[in-house]
């Protein structure tokens, strides 16, 4: 199957159709609210906790019982996230939190500057894995949107509001910092950096219209205590479902916990800044695509934190790496999306992918983060060689 006859498939009038796509992505908050509704929601709990523990000024990193051994590892500003959610009953909070997060992937995907066959491809392609965090609750569906909102208000001409997605998600949860590497792409770059230094100063102060200045430092302070804790904790536990990366591949393989990760960390950003030196494929839109789903894929293989849940980032990326290349895509490139697909997305189903594989050997030694290494590895290669000018086609 060649890139053309993906585009004739994805034209077809009922996959094509937004009322289609529409009600493919409400219908899934729905069935996860209807299967969740009077169950307890731990996630979503963590979640208002840092609601509850800001108007109290009670610490936002300690270790609740009833958050059930767990704790938040959010920044402060998130109260301005979960409020409207937290307000409400939990049941019903919990419920409108799902939608938010479909409603905010749905919203960025259809921002994006790309073909009308280009989002349809990605809506189906992705489906699949939003329902993973949503069972979860989990903010990584927000946070994959904001990635695609980056990208598309710096494609758009619209530096202040790029910068407003990049600075709140790194005062949420730091993974927005990788959203600075698309600096290089900015037009008005002036007005992007005094936008960034103004949002960041809004994030930090806008928790002491809730709490106090001195409660908000302090909380912040805690923050990275936290982040340093769960970061030991992730390396300290080589079977936890945490470290679901590239770099716990090795780790939970070998079950050796004594090394630094530094030896693929270090490699891993020299790969990743290599192609920055191509100035002169930055006007092509497809270049700062490639960029952008370089960006999708290395957050989450070069984080300890990164669960199972949290691959519909990368998922994103497969598509923009597969749909937006100048040349033609080959076979070997299909295979390659196939693979990343089925071991990526599907592996998880208990009714598409036998379970006894994921269980005994793809969970274990975290090898969901192997079809995402395989490809960002070939996307690094193609950025450093190819040709990225839509005019030249090879």
């Amino acid at each position: 199957m060649t890139i053309n006859q993906v585009k004739t498939f994805f034209r077809h009038p009922f996959w094509s159709d937004w009322r289609t796509i529409a009600f493919v992505y409400l219908l899934m908050p729905i069935i996860v609210a209807m299967q969740k509704w009077g169950s307890y929601h731990d996630t979503y709990q963590i979640y208002k906790s840092v609601y509850v523990n800001t108007l109290q000024q009670l610490s936002l990193y300690d270790f609740y019982p009833y958050l059930h051994g767990d704790c938040n590892h959010y920044g402060p500003v998130f109260f301005y996230v979960i409020a409207p959610f937290a307000m409400l009953p939990d049941d019903v909070g919990a419920s409108l939190w799902l939608f938010f997060l479909v409603a905010t992937f749905y919203l960025a995907v259809h921002y994006m500057p790309l073909e009308r066959w280009q989002k349809v491809f990605m809506f189906w392609f992705c489906a699949h894995e939003v329902l993973t965090p949503l069972f979860v609750e989990q903010y990584d569906l927000a946070m994959a949107a904001s990635y695609l909102l980056m990208f598309a208000c710096i494609e758009r001409r619209k530096p202040v509001w790029a910068a407003f997605f990049i600075v709140v998600n790194i005062f949420i949860k730091l993974y927005g910092i990788m959203g600075l590497a698309l600096f290089f792409f900015v037009e008005d770059k002036r007005k992007f950096v005094l936008a960034c230094l103004g949002w960041a100063a809004l994030c930090f102060v806008a928790p002491m219209l809730v709490s106090s200045p001195e409660y908000v430092v302090q909380q912040y302070v805690e923050w990275y205590h936290s982040l340093v804790a769960k970061n030991a904790q992730n390396l300290a536990e080589a079977f936890n479902t945490t470290n679901t990366s590239l770099l716990g591949i090795p780790r939970k393989i070998s079950g050796n916990l004594e090394y630094s990760d530094l030896w693929l960390i270090v490699p891993g950003i020299l790969l990743f800044l290599t192609p920055f030196r191509r100035i002169d494929q930055y006007r092509h839109v497809a270049f700062r695509y490639a960029m952008l789903a370089s960006i999708t894929m290395f957050v989450t293989l070069f984080s300890t934190g990164t669960e199972s849940y949290g691959y519909i980032a990368p998922m994103t990326g497969f598509v923009v790496w597969y749909t937006t290349a100048p040349w033609q895509r080959g076979r070997w490139d299909l295979v390659l999306l196939v693979y990343a697909f089925i071991f990526t997305s599907l592996c998880t189903s208990d009714v598409l992918f036998p379970r006894f594989i994921w269980k005994q050997l793809i969970e274990p030694y975290a090898l969901k983060a192997l079809p995402t290494t395989i490809v960002w590895g070939y996307l690094i290669y193609e950025m450093n060689t190819r040709n990225y000018d839509y005019r030249i086609r090879r």
